[in-house]
């Protein structure tokens, strides 16, 4: 009995080194997840559902517990809802030096084919930049003429020159800043193929004014080109912009970001989201997905983008709560806001999600949930961890990866043989081996090859968890 007591602990302690103990639905009643349903209004278009991942977490363990939360959209038909809503897009393309040849090219077809498509009453701006910015026409309707002398600038775009991506970055969001929404949804799509050396250059600097465009209810998309741009910027703006990023190792894939984006803008159901998340009693939030999170009066804010008509998305949110003694704690009501149809929205949930840190080994290990624990580690732990891999990878420290892998696996096998859970079994049987060997056969080869190599493999790594750690697959 000693020995099997000892055995547990060591268990409850992994569980809480990973955040991986997410609550079990046991056949007993009296042990049940808590769970909050957040309903639409009756005009409203989202639902949310926040499921407590453990309402028990040990004392004297890492404090992380998760919540996983369900966002719904209602298939726009059935609201009431403009039958087709009118988009504003502001490319923003980098013309610098290294897009000569094909890259520029490609863009600038892809810019035409974009015209093309677009509606008499939808609009269009192009900016573009290399060491300096210029916008080659204003945001304006489609209207024949216009388009006729748009596609006309457009077929006359060259390259060269440097990279001043922050001046480009922030002409487009003044382009739609200085510019009436007229109900219209809204979009700044920034593409760049290299790294940012003239003007504003600091990944912080440059998210924080993407984030201005979520001020202004609109959105800031990124796309990067081929394997000599920095990622971190391009999802810095992406996330803190609201938007998508695109990783493209073939130019000639313009033409599908914009038509996806496009069509996009056009059937959204809910934007500008907004998660405020109540902290009290020393409960932090330390992660959520991925995306940015802004302490600010007494809230945790995050940004998620937006909700198509129909969609659903989760996210995986992770908090840490003091551990020190036992006690109970409410993570209070998440506030939900959002635009529809030109007006700004906002619900609250219903019901208290109650934690309790205790003592009793037995009744946290009771409160683990295979289901929800199951689907954190595919969505979050994983990509999160393949994140860290393509960090690695991209610094050339392959030990340091595969490190990463093997503690990985050790913490998930560990906690999966209480859990029992086939989808956990899969992943470390499948998914973890495959980036293993993906590491190995990274670094293998001649040093020129290793070095193209690491930057393929990180891009495509870091863009897979991108999207699939915040559902935007």
């Amino acid at each position: 009995m000693k020995s099997n007591r000892k055995s547990l602990w060591s268990v409850l302690a992994l569980i809480a080194a990973v955040t991986a103990v997410m609550a079990y639905v046991a056949a007993d009643d009296s042990v049940m997840a808590q769970r909050i349903a957040v309903r639409p209004t009756a005009e409203g278009p989202v639902s949310v559902q926040a499921d407590l991942a453990q309402d028990k977490v040990l004392s004297g363990s890492d404090g992380k517990v998760s919540v996983a939360l369900t966002l719904t959209a209602a298939e726009v038909k059935t609201l009431t809802h403009p039958a087709v809503q009118h988009v504003d897009m502001v490319i923003v393309l980098d013309r610098s030096g290294s897009m000569q040849g094909q890259k520029i090219t490609d863009a600038r077809q892809a810019v035409l084919q974009l015209i093309d498509r677009l509606a008499v009453d939808d609009r269009l701006a192009l900016v573009t930049y290399a060491n300096g910015v210029d916008t080659l026409f204003p945001l304006a309707p489609m209207h024949d003429h216009y388009r006729r002398k748009a596609k006309a600038v457009v077929a006359r775009i060259y390259s060269g020159g440097g990279t001043n991506l922050g001046g480009g970055l922030q002409r487009g969001i003044q382009t739609l800043m200085q510019t009436p929404a007229d109900g219209r949804q809204r979009k700044v799509i920034l593409i760049s193929d290299g790294l940012a050396n003239h003007g504003v250059t600091d990944p912080g600097a440059l998210g924080n004014m993407a984030a201005d465009a979520v001020e202004h209810n609109f959105s800031v998309s990124a796309v990067g080109v081929g394997y000599d741009f920095n990622e971190v910027v391009m999802t810095t703006i992406a996330d803190h912009g609201a938007g998508r990023y695109y990783f493209l190792e073939n130019p000639q894939a313009f033409a599908q970001v914009f038509e996806k984006e496009f069509q996009l803008t056009r059937n959204v159901a809910a934007s500008a989201l907004e998660l405020r998340i109540p902290l009290k009693d020393g409960v932090r939030l330390i992660h959520a997905g991925g995306y940015p999170i802004e302490n600010k009066d007494g809230y945790a804010v995050i940004h998620p983008g937006d909700l198509l008509s129909g969609q659903q998305r989760k996210l995986f949110l992770t908090y840490k709560v003091p551990t020190d003694r036992e006690r109970d704690f409410n993570l209070g009501v998440y506030q939900v806001r959002y635009m529809h149809n030109g007006q700004q929205e906002q619900m609250d949930g219903r019901g208290n999600l109650a934690l309790a840190c205790i003592m009793d080994e037995k009744a946290v290990t009771a409160s683990i949930d295979g289901n929800v624990w199951s689907d954190q580690v595919v969505q979050e732990d994983y990509n999160q961890l393949k994140e860290e891999v393509a960090t690695a990878i991209r610094k050339g420290e392959k030990d340091r990866a595969m490190l990463q892998i093997k503690a990985y696996e050790e913490r998930t096998r560990t906690v999966n043989a209480t859990v029992g859970s086939a989808k956990v079994a899969d992943n470390l049987e499948s998914d973890v081996q495959s980036l293993r060997q993906s590491v190995e056969d990274t670094f293998a080869g001649a040093p020129a090859a290793v070095a193209e190599k690491k930057k393929q493999r990180s891009k495509a790594l870091q863009y897979e968890s991108y999207q699939i750690r915040r559902d935007k697959k």
